[in-house]
């Protein structure tokens, strides 16, 4: 008995020590991969492209500090402004893995905006996190990247959330832009809350997914006057859903974990951002959602003074695609295009990146300096 019980404590701390030394190789790998620094741009042989750039920066702007990471082939290149989804969700580490091309074409400012990413912090005011600070924010950016590059005008381009910020932006301040790109158009979200929602019933409906019915009958569609609670609760069920039928992200992702390891090899956060980096985006929406969510471009905007381009995946159910065909046909602008892409849902500039990139290069020669 004795004999036996002195074997299993071994085979026990054998357990244990495995676990401990498994733990603490994950976390020196982790530590490893996470310099919080830029990783130069390289040629085939390992080494620095002249005239590139590849840098982090921060910037204060409406008082608050807040980060860039900037990354460019040719720094002679026109200026990209990029304004990620979310809100909250910086997307350098996604473009970093599926479309390092455009920093070809442009030079690529990541904007980690205010209470995300690398700019969130414990003290960032609750009050400043409105839509129309981030408005404020945007333009105070834009206006700083054409004296910092010598421009006398910059290009913007909004995936998802980014895209309800930059065509407000653009359509406030049409002096600092030479164009607008948007990708997954935000639109009249209610509207697409509610186009999504039913989607993604019928889906559950044609697959026989007896769990998924059970769950999105239970968690019932928040009213207009929901608070963020009910909001928040909603969507973490029915957005696993549309992206479990590929209507999410992309068409072909059924769950988070690749964009979550995307993060995770970001060389530019430090390991800390990488463990805020939900809890960022968690700040970030239910301050900002509510302004999201109220968004109807179609009372706010019916005509730009900039050229508009709409970039949509035919599978988009986050922001739907039939609402952000139904926007474009109605808006006046100078110049004008929607784009569908066959094969993507939300995401279509990291789904089918070289027509995406081939597109925006063309339209922006169009507008040029």
């Amino acid at each position: 008995m004795s004999y036996s019980r002195t074997k299993v404590t071994r085979i026990f701390l054998y357990i244990l020590l495995g676990i401990v030394l498994i733990v603490a190789l994950l976390a020196g790998t982790l530590w490893i991969k996470s310099p919080g620094t830029a990783s130069p741009i390289t040629d085939r042989y390992g080494k620095t492209i002249p005239g590139s750039i590849s840098v982090i920066e921060k910037v204060m702007l409406g008082g608050q500090e807040q980060y860039l990471i900037i990354r460019g082939v040719d720094r002679t290149k026109p200026v990209m402004l990029f304004l990620h989804g979310g809100p909250g969700n910086p997307e350098y580490a996604f473009m970093k893995t599926t479309n390092r091309d455009i920093e070809k074409d442009f030079i690529m400012v990541y904007w980690e905006e205010r209470g995300a990413g690398k700019s969130w912090s414990q003290n960032i005011p609750v009050e400043s996190m409105t839509l129309a600070q981030l408005i404020s924010d945007t333009k105070e950016l834009s206006e700083l990247l054409t004296k910092r590059f010598k421009k006398d005008k910059i290009y913007i381009m909004g995936h998802s959330w980014g895209s309800l910020l930059g065509i407000l932006t653009a359509y406030e301040h049409p002096e600092l832009y030479y164009a607008y790109f948007g990708v997954g158009q935000v639109c009249a979200q209610f509207q697409g809350e509610k186009l999504s929602y039913e989607w993604v019933k019928e889906q559950a409906n044609i697959h026989h997914d007896n769990e998924a019915k059970l769950h999105l009958v239970r968690i019932h569609f928040p009213d207009s006057l929901a608070d963020m609670d009910k909001w928040m609760g909603y969507i973490m069920v029915e957005r696993s859903y549309v992206g479990k039928f590929g209507g999410g992200v992309t068409h072909g992702m059924t769950s988070l974990l690749p964009l979550v390891k995307m993060i995770l090899n970001a060389r530019e956060y430090t390991v800390s951002e990488k463990m805020n980096f939900m809890k960022a985006s968690m700040f970030s929406v239910r301050y900002l959602w509510p302004g999201v969510i109220r968004s109807n471009l179609f009372q706010d905007i019916d005509s730009m003074r900039v050229p508009v381009y709409i970039f949509q995946g035919k599978y988009d159910y986050q922001t739907p695609t039939v609402l952000a065909k139904r926007f474009y046909d109605r808006l006046k602008a100078p110049q004008k295009e929607y784009f569908s892409f066959e094969h993507s849902a939300h995401s279509p500039l990291m789904e089918e990146p070289a027509r995406f990139d081939s597109i925006v290069r063309e339209k922006a020669n169009e507008n040029k300096e």
